[in-house]
């Protein structure tokens, strides 16, 4: 299911880049035809009309510059996979380096491999390059090519070389590669006559200049400025969104916001100081492949502005921090390269804590093999479970009958430390011979997969008859009270539920909403603002952190402060009112729903962000990411980026 739903997205966005494309084409086609009308009546002013065939041999040269080059560029793309655009920015690979830096950049990139569970690209390294920057290119797990520039290697320690490895190995998780393949090509076949007339003007190896090369390479580049124009705004609609699940993946795999962080901090004081542009003519060509695009940031930028990548990777804009020269020496043992990553290990780092983690910029040889040795027993013991994982997951997709469907609800939604939840189950459960089977099978699925399994089932369950969705909604109640008690959570989970098995397609609120002027959170009136305060502080009770037996935790604390201070609120003088009660969180839950959908989206999005930023580590708990995944679907919004990434983490 998961492999058809990652093909559809993937397919989706070819789709959408072809219409961009042939849009482009046309708009390319009719204003060259439209330049070429004008310089022809400034040379002819006197003439009458056009030559015959002129606007059908101009169309039909541009078509077959442009889709031709495509197609021949597609064709040579597919042939030499990631190492052709590796070599074509003058990437060199790099297998068993004697240089200390580039034998790191070769462990830190079999580390994260190990950790995303993705597989072992080829290496290369731009040694002409001084930005600190870095792609990866490939078509499929057999050509992947992964390069970093020398001045990432010289400028970042291993904390940050991590966070730019992880953050290219978030793109091959997220499959963006072949998009990016294809368009490169597409990019080259409109940049095509500009391209060459770079080529022309650019300084042979020696520094000089062919003068009549020169000349007719501006005459080239001036004539495909429009192309290449066609080809930075066909870049810009495709790839911005990419790289926000790409940094919330690096988070994910290296298991801290410090190295990616200060990567891009680096990257923006480069910038200020117009140091951070690459050498190569071809690098704007690549720029949506890179981690970031060289030079100052414009209209038709392929990236998103540095400070928003930064604020949602630190919790709030860090000022620009100074890439200095690395000045102690590095050493770095060798070790054998692995070819295929052991599965499943992002687990390992998950769950055992920051296994590959930086252990800062000069680690010595035993303390390198011991964090060798320890990613490799877990990701031993992550493998079976990933396997146990996959054939629960396929048994508990098989069940159909309302019976096994009913009982799996209540299973992914039963604590399974709880002995009197248990015990209740299993007495329901004893109508069904293969009952415990089904209790096993969850309990053996992986965190991430419970909430995801457990929309599903309730998807499914939504067009049931009314007596069996009500049958669900009475179990679940009888089961979340089985201990003589309804925690704060379980209340959570049986709105939720109820809210899923309303009958609706896609989950429709409980009452209709209306549509508001405000554009932020922070302009909601005091009588709205009362409400999002009210279900805040419930929330409050487990988010970021479970409330003690003191009340709430201070980390929960903090984040209600801030988040009521993003809607406007003066916490100076204002206290955390104290948690409603159920009819008090319904009644909450039902104004805040009534909020118009963008206020809707950007509170989830506010109370995910504080979440991470007041979370040990940076980290979402299981608990807390299940949380606000159901607060999603309470306000009917999608999940933000960060958010999502916690699910996509071991797909």
């Amino acid at each position: 299911m998961r492999f058809r739903q990652h093909q559809g997205a993937a397919q989706t966005r070819t789709v959408q880049l072809m219409l961009w494309f042939g849009v482009l084409v046309v708009a390319l086609t009719l204003a060259i035809n439209l330049l070429l009308a004008l310089v022809y009546k400034l040379v002819v002013p006197t003439g009458f009309g056009f030559p015959n065939l002129f606007f059908e041999t101009n169309t039909a040269v541009v078509v077959l510059f442009v889709v031709g080059g495509a197609i021949i560029e597609t064709q040579r793309l597919r042939a030499g996979g990631g190492a052709r655009v590796a070599h074509w920015l003058g990437g060199v690979e790099i297998t068993d380096p004697d240089d200390a830096l580039e034998r790191r950049l070769l462990n830190v990139v079999d580390e994260m491999a190990i950790a995303s569970a993705q597989p072992v690209p080829r290496v290369f390294v731009m040694r002409r390059e001084d930005a600190i920057n870095g792609f990866v290119a490939g078509w499929s797990a057999d050509d992947l090519a992964l390069t970093v520039t020398r001045g990432a290697l010289e400028r970042l320690n291993r904390a940050e070389l991590q966070g730019l490895v992880a953050h290219e190995f978030g793109h091959i998780k997220e499959d963006d590669l072949p998009l990016s393949m294809r368009m490169l090509a597409l990019v080259w076949g409109l940049s095509l006559i500009h391209g060459y007339g770079q080529t022309l003007m650019r300084p042979n190896e020696d520094g000089q200049v062919n003068p009549l090369a020169w000349l007719v390479g501006l005459v080239l580049t001036a004539a495909g400025w429009l192309g290449w124009l066609a080809g930075r705004i066909l870049q810009a609609a495709i790839s911005r969104q990419r790289e926000f699940l790409a940094d919330a993946s690096a988070i994910q795999f290296t298991r801290t916001r410090d190295g990616l962080g200060n990567v891009l901090r680096k990257i923006w004081h480069d910038q200020k100081l117009l140091a951070g542009r690459m050498q190569h003519p071809a690098a704007d060509m690549v720029a949506a492949m890179l981690l970031h695009e060289p030079g100052q940031t414009h209209l038709l930028a392929c990236h998103p502005r540095l400070s928003e990548r930064i604020r949602r990777v630190c919790g709030t804009v860090l000022p620009p921090l100074p890439a200095r020269l690395l000045r102690e020496p590095v050493s770095e043992p060798r070790r054998p390269r692995a070819t295929t990553p052991p599965e499943g290990a992002l687990a390992a780092a998950a769950h055992a804590g920051p296994a590959v983690a930086s252990a800062g910029d000069t680690p010595g040889a035993p303390q390198a093999s011991a964090q060798h040795d320890l990613i490799q027993a877990h990701s031993e013991g992550w493998s079976a479970r990933l396997h146990a994982d996959r054939e629960g997951l396929a048994r508990l997709q098989r069940l159909q009958g309302p019976t096994e469907q009913r009982l799996l609800l209540l299973a992914l939604m039963m604590d399974p430390t709880n002995a009197r939840e248990r015990r209740w189950w299993e007495v329901r459960c004893q109508e069904l011979v293969h009952g415990a089977r089904i209790l096993e099978d969850v309990q053996a699925l992986l965190p991430q997969h419970r909430m995801p399994e457990f929309e599903r089932v309730t998807g499914q369950l939504a067009g049931a008859p009314i007596a069996l969705r009500r049958q669900v909604v009475h179990d679940a109640r009888d089961l979340l009270r089985a201990d003589g008690r309804i925690s704060p959570r379980d209340r959570l989970w049986w709105l939720t539920l109820r809210h899923r098995l309303n009958g609706q397609p896609g989950g429709a609120t409980l009452i209709l909403p209306i549509t508001h002027h405000h554009a932020d959170i922070a302009d909601l009136p005091v009588s709205e603002r009362t409400h999002v305060a009210a279900l805040s502080a419930y929330l409050a009770r487990f988010i970021p952190m479970p409330e003690r037996t003191d009340g709430v935790h201070p980390a929960s604390q903090v984040w209600y402060d801030q988040v009521m201070q993003r809607c406007g609120e003066d916490m100076a003088e204002t206290v955390m009112p104290a948690p409603p009660d159920a009819d008090g969180l319904v009644h909450a839950l039902s104004a805040v729903q009534e909020l118009g959908w963008v206020l809707r989206a950007i509170l989830v999005k506010a109370w995910v962000e504080e979440a991470f930023n007041h979370s040990p580590q940076g980290l979402l708990s299981d608990e807390t990411a299940d949380a606000l995944r159901m607060c999603a679907c309470l306000l009917d919004t999608p999940l933000p980026p960060m958010l999502e990434a916690h699910y996509r983490a071991t797909r």
